[in-house]
């Protein structure tokens, strides 16, 4: 029986990887007090939310990247099973091929509700609430140590011109480690952008290789970049990208 289990979990692993998305490694990492309570923390203010609102009035704003993919997770394990998933994807101007399948996969995998923009996102909210007016809150994976986060609550109505509705931030307190210890622990499917060297993901154009994961592999003879969830300084999360965005949903008027 255990090695029917392990043999399928190995294939699972090589179709991910065919598809040019990750499986993180099937042994598990052990989370601490503290991070349990972070995510009972987030389960309580989603569950409080689905109180607040109707369930055709919330959704998950959702790029692929490692924050909102959590997120995903939790709410698909916390909402009713007669309820779907519904979720805005806005395509940057120039998006990693691989992102791109990935949010294909997660919307295939969870049974997205899933209503897809290109564009500048200020603009693409503003469309997505021009046709679906009964959307009245937005999930997303905003963390303290993003652009503009010092200031947020978790729950906060939109400001600076932006389309209104209610932001909720339920992984607002879950640090870089706490998002990595979670998808690990889970064993839950990333893009593989984050086991090439990349950090944080936007643009092709404005994304790079973090010089923090370049380090020497011993087997290899040669330097090369280690995996996401193995950076040590998290200050260094951002510094693979450009900042020259448009904002965010996640800035507010207080910082």
């Amino acid at each position: 029986m255990k090695f029917a289990l392990q043999f399928c979990q190995r294939v699972r692993h090589r179709q991910l990887q065919n598809r040019g998305l990750h499986m993180p490694p099937v042994e598990k990492t052990r989370s601490n007090d503290q991070w349990k309570y972070k995510l009972e923390h987030s389960e309580d203010l989603i569950k409080r939310a689905m109180t607040l609102y109707k369930p055709n009035e919330l959704m998950l704003c959702f790029n692929g990247g490692k924050d909102c993919t959590v997120l995903l997770d939790i709410l698909a394990k916390i909402k009713p099973p007669s309820i779907p998933l519904r979720a805005v994807y806005v395509k940057s101007a120039d998006p990693f091929e691989e992102l791109e399948k990935f949010v294909d996969d997660c919307h295939n995998r969870y049974g997205l509700q899933l209503l897809r923009y290109e564009g500048v996102l200020k603009l693409a909210f503003e469309q997505l609430l021009a046709e679906n007016p009964q959307v009245k809150a937005m999930f997303l994976g905003c963390r303290r140590s993003d652009p503009g986060g010092l200031n947020l609550s978790e729950m906060l109505p939109c400001d600076n011109g932006w389309p209104a509705m209610m932001r909720i931030f339920p992984l607002l307190e879950w640090s870089y480690h706490d998002i990595w210890s979670y998808i690990r622990i889970n064993n839950l499917p990333y893009c593989c952008l984050y086991d090439q060297g990349y950090t944080s993901l936007g643009d092709r154009s404005s994304t790079h290789l973090n010089p923090s994961l370049l380090a020497y592999d011993e087997n290899l003879g040669k330097m090369t970049y280690r995996a996401a969830f193995e950076l040590e300084d998290t200050r260094m999360e951002r510094v693979n990208r450009d900042e020259h965005d448009q904002g965010t949903m996640g800035e507010s008027k207080q910082q």
